[in-house]
Order: structure tokens, then sequence, then C-alpha cells
């Protein structure tokens, strides 16, 4: 289920122009509630479902998931699927954006 509302939420995500901040958050915003909303089934799509390409693509929204769930199972996730990207530039890419993700995680 995963698999198929962010395929679609990421290629309209492509779609859109540069400059449409306005659809960029809103694709955005809906990967956030897509992501956030069951966090196992999020984590078994991250480690067994998602390609290098669709995981870049959520980058974008990593921290803002790690906020909102609060979620370390979560971040061992990400970083584990990262150790997995064979193209460099693309891991070092997500790896900036999995810091981001920690530093949102609340450790009191």
């Amino acid at each position: 289920m995963i698999s198929n509302e962010i395929s679609d939420t990421i290629a309209r995500r492509i779609k859109l122009h540069i400059e449409d901040d306005f659809g960029t958050q809103k694709c955005w915003d809906q990967e956030i509630e897509i992501l956030s909303r069951n966090m196992p089934e999020t984590i078994n799509f991250i480690e067994n479902e998602c390609t290098d390409d669709i995981f870049c693509w959520i980058g974008e929204v990593f921290e803002d998931v790690a906020e909102v769930t609060q979620s370390r199972d979560f971040i061992t996730a990400i970083k584990k699927r990262a150790e997995k990207i064979i193209d460099e530039e693309t891991r070092r890419s997500v790896e900036i954006d999995i810091h981001y993700a920690e530093s949102k995680i609340d450790l009191n």
C-alpha cells in the first residue's frame, strides 16, 4: 500500500515545475502523512520495497517524518537503507537528509 501511494505522490512531485512551491509542499505533506501513518509498515517498505530512486526522493521529508513520529526505529531503518545505495553521490545526499532527521529526535 505504501509503495503505491508513495510512487504516485513522487510521480506528481516529479512533474511539478521547480517554481511550484505550493505543489511541492502539498506533495511533501502527503509523503509525510503516508510515511508517518504506520511506522512498522513504513520501515518494512524502506527495508524491503523502496528503490534507491524513491528512497532519494523521500529523503526530502525524512526530517519531518522523524519530528512527527519521534521514531528511533525509523532513523535506524533509513540509515541501514542508505548503506545499500550504490551511487556514492546519491548516498551522500541521503546521508545529509538522515543527519537532519536525527536532529529532530527528542533524546529525553
